[in-house]
């Protein structure tokens, strides 16, 4: 594993922790007080512990090498238990509504004390600072994983805010809002549990990962490259695949066409941001090489 992944490992087993830490003070309270927008927010917490867990498993996965039967690497898994994780939200959300409707239906006020309120903030305060440093190693390690798991604590943090209002509203006599609020983190977990299916879906369709244009910008600045086309990107972050073909002048020696494809490889990785496995094809720079896009042949019954 290299420093950088166990560097990326590390911060995510320190967020775990924290969120695990979060998600049994809330919960307890939750349980303690009646709250039911305590207990939601608290199962919310604990969504978040599992998908620092999925975080874990994709870097795990990610550095172990291709083998026989999986040539491309394992990468897939990640989307995979990603949708495991997807499927549990979705359930925790109906669960959720079940009770909210329950508690809509029969009247129950819960309690709203200074606890209640202390645990609150506090985990709040927690949210925010995990959000913060969890977005600074982001950008240092240049993670998209810690950078887009830094964005869910940030919208968690909202989520406690909203939670502390309701006790303010319990306080003065309006009950009825806890349910509702629980309702409110509902959709949020619903929207969560909907961006996760959406980005697996994307990575397990081959969609395309990265423009082509940002791909043919970067390739057409190398010297000795006289065209680009047919490139196509897929995966997603951490890492993504390119392949491309290149046209270069007919009369050149195989070692410098080798060596130009190589830079090519260089420059498109650095032009995406990420580790990248770049495939280029050469071609001699013949007019009918040289065109803009070449056709796929589809093969049909």
């Amino acid at each position: 594993m290299s420093s950088r992944s166990r560097a990326i490992r590390n911060t995510l087993l320190v967020v775990l922790a924290l969120n695990l830490t979060v998600a049994v003070a809330k919960l307890v309270v939750g349980l303690l007080s009646g709250s039911l927008a305590i207990l939601s927010d608290g199962l919310n917490s604990l969504l978040d512990a599992s998908a620092n867990v999925v975080g874990l498993i994709g870097m795990a996965v990610a550095t172990r090498p291709p083998d026989p039967e999986h040539p491309y690497g394992h990468r897939r898994f990640e989307a995979l238990t990603a949708l495991v994780i997807a499927g549990a939200m979705g359930l925790l959300v109906v669960q959720i509504l079940q009770e909210a409707w329950q508690r809509l239906q029969h009247a129950v006020r819960p309690e709203a004390s200074g606890l209640s309120f202390a645990v609150m903030t506090a985990t709040l305060l927690i949210n925010i600072g995990v959000s913060a440093w969890e977005r600074r190693r982001g950008r240092q390690l240049r993670s998209p994983i810690l950078s887009a798991d830094a964005k869910h604590t940030a919208a968690d943090a909202l989520v406690s805010i909203a939670v502390i209002a309701g006790l303010v509203a319990v306080r003065l006599g309006y009950p009825l809002v806890d349910p509702l609020l629980a309702i409110g983190i509902a959709g949020v977990i619903g929207w969560g549990a909907w961006t996760i299916i959406r980005d697996a879906a994307l990575t397990l369709s081959d969609t395309a990962a990265v423009p082509v244009e940002v791909i043919e910008r970067a390739v057409l600045g190398v010297t000795g490259v006289q065209g680009v086309h047919n490139v196509r990107t897929r995966g997603g972050d951490g890492l993504v695949w390119v392949d491309l073909h290149i046209q270069v002048d007919p009369d050149l020696s195989v070692r410098a066409a080798h060596d130009i494809a190589s830079t090519v490889a260089r420059v498109v990785e650095e032009a995406i941001g990420q580790p990248a496995d770049v495939t280029v094809h050469v071609e001699p720079a013949l007019p009918e090489h040289l065109r803009a896009t070449r056709g796929y042949r589809v093969w049909m019954e």
